[in-house]
């Protein structure tokens, strides 16, 4: 390991302009104890967010830090690890994000990948994972729970037989939970006694609130310390703050309710696809998969909905190029999906 030490700075929390006078800036254009503040020039109450989304989890706001949507804690995550050990081996799913790869290509990490077979996820478990850790000296495993957009719900029981294994061989664990939503348990409270381990989480995705830009990582007190170090000093905006301590407040209001939208749109869409004689796979995540017998209908089905500003997920490598993937935001969007899928395709 190298002398990561002199690598970190630990941030203390800023005085806030509301109780202090802060002339030391050269940046708060507000007038001191008015009782009126113009927003768009006042102090971001990050403590806050973090607070409401730490009690969201059960755990202290020390185990979180807030980025800039998942994409800039990726960056931060991959920047942190790459300082703290010399070693840089990363293994990860097939397909990913692809800000993934464009990170660990940009810190000249070893890659090593995984892939989920679609109609049968659970042919890939914890030992198999385990086997590849062992084999490949992997030091950096990215595990997307659920898997998008092939799905693979990694289970608690199959989360902690990874975690003790690696946690005896010094292994960090990246969970990107970006995709959870109902039905499923994130792993955020085993940060408190697996300092190898951190959660990715984001309000993009299952939550469905993309222009917020929130995303945030939850770990153990002194990796987040570490982590937080490398990120940008003020990432998000003051609007999107004050959205962000609304949306946790009324979590079973406004975004309950949303998550139970998309659950049902997922069961809409499947029942559609089956009455179409089509097999369609995906029950944890916010999408689904529609399975054709070849790669000429995919390519016939999602261009002629491209062309009618329908966007949907086609261009697959194999074995996964008889895959098309659809967002299940709400029935309503998904009833004219229907009506222009059935102008190109006959059971």
């Amino acid at each position: 390991m190298i002398k990561f030490r002199k690598y970190i700075r630990l941030r203390k929390a800023s005085q806030n302009p509301k109780t202090f006078l802060r002339l030391h800036r050269a940046e708060f254009g507000h007038d001191f104890k008015k009782a009126k503040v113009d927003l768009d020039n006042y102090y971001p109450d990050i403590e806050n967010l973090k607070t409401k989304i730490a009690n969201y989890h059960k755990l202290n706001s020390e185990n979180i830090n807030l980025g800039l949507g998942a994409e800039s804690l990726i960056k931060d995550i991959i920047i942190w690890h790459q300082q703290k050990f010399l070693h840089k081996k990363v293994l990860n799913t097939h397909p990913n994000y692809f800000m993934y790869e464009i990170f660990l290509k940009l810190f000249n990490y070893k890659k090593t990948y995984f892939k989920i077979d679609p109609m049968c996820p659970e042919k890939l478990d914890a030992s198999k994972i385990i086997k590849l850790v062992k084999l490949k000296n992997i030091n950096l495993l990215i595990l997307v729970n659920p898997a998008h957009p092939f799905e693979k719900y990694w289970s608690k029981g199959e989360i902690l037989k990874i975690l003790r294994f690696c946690k005896k061989k010094r292994v960090t664990i990246l969970i990107d939970e970006v995709y959870q939503g109902l039905d499923t348990q994130s792993a955020g409270k085993l940060v408190k006694k697996n300092s190898n381990l951190i959660i990715l989480r984001s309000m993009s995705k299952t939550f469905g609130l993309p222009g917020l830009r929130i995303g945030y990582t939850i770990a153990n007190k002194k990796t987040s310390s570490e982590i937080e170090s490398f990120r940008l000093s003020h990432e998000l905006p003051t609007s999107s703050i004050i959205k962000g301590l609304y949306l946790f407040k009324t979590y079973k209001k406004n975004i309950l309710s949303r998550l139970r939208k998309i659950k049902k749109a997922k069961k809409f869409a499947h029942n559609e696809f089956k009455k179409r004689k089509l097999i369609s796979i995906g029950k944890y995540g916010n999408s689904v998969n529609v399975y054709f017998k070849n790669r000429v209908l995919v390519k016939k089905v999602g261009n002629y909905l491209k062309k009618n500003k329908i966007i949907v997920n086609f261009n697959y490598d194999e074995p996964f190029s008889n895959y098309l993937n659809i967002t299940t935001t709400n029935i309503h969007n998904l009833k004219i999906f229907f009506k222009f899928f059935d102008k190109i395709y006959k059971p």
